[in-house]
């Protein structure tokens, strides 16, 4: 790790995302729009929609409620190969967040997810001193539930989907990783 904002891995360079980053940002979601929309809402297809999403994580950075990194492939440093979030970061007395996390379908199965993620876990634990990280996924996308488990999370509870309103509240897998003593 580098600085608050840049983290290294072997293979990634994960930066919080800038304005300029807009154009990047919507080509990985419209490269990945059916792998990722069916876990997460869909982010628009419109250039100003993602330099508003920027902004907006922009400012709950600043006020200490999030973080965003784009994670970049050192071997081609333009294209965004995946995104990592922590929200909901708590201080006194949790110190706790929820990270989530998207990898481009170029990059799956390569472990380039579980090195992005396990990059802002440590960070987490490190820089931000918190106590508990929590991540939520679909029990049918078993490669996310496969990779929070290597990085050492736990279920904690499961949801199951609302009949009828399965698009708005699918069943929902809690894992829950706390900070090494």
């Amino acid at each position: 790790m580098t600085s608050a904002t840049q983290l290294e891995t072997e293979r990634l360079l994960l930066r919080e995302p800038s304005a300029d980053d807009a154009p990047a940002v919507l080509a990985y979601h419209e490269r990945n729009r059916d792998r990722i929309e069916r876990w997460d809402p869909p982010r628009g297809s419109e250039l100003a929609q993602h330099v508003s999403w920027i902004a907006w994580r922009s400012s709950e950075s600043r006020a200490g409620r999030a973080r965003s990194w784009l994670a970049f492939d050192r071997a081609n440093p333009d294209a965004v190969a995946g995104e990592v979030q922590l929200d909901s970061i708590t201080h006194a007395p949790q110190h706790s967040a929820m990270i989530a996390y998207s990898i481009d379908a170029a990059y799956e199965g390569k472990g380039y997810a579980s090195e992005a993620v396990a990059a802002v876990v440590a960070y987490a634990f490190g820089a931000l001193a918190l106590r508990s990280l929590t991540a939520t996924y679909d029990p049918a996308n078993e490669r996310s539930g496969a990779l929070l488990r290597r990085l050492g999370f736990v279920e904690t509870a499961r949801t199951a989907a609302i009949p009828g309103f399965e698009k708005l509240m699918r069943a929902q897998v809690l894992m829950t990783l706390a900070r090494p003593v």
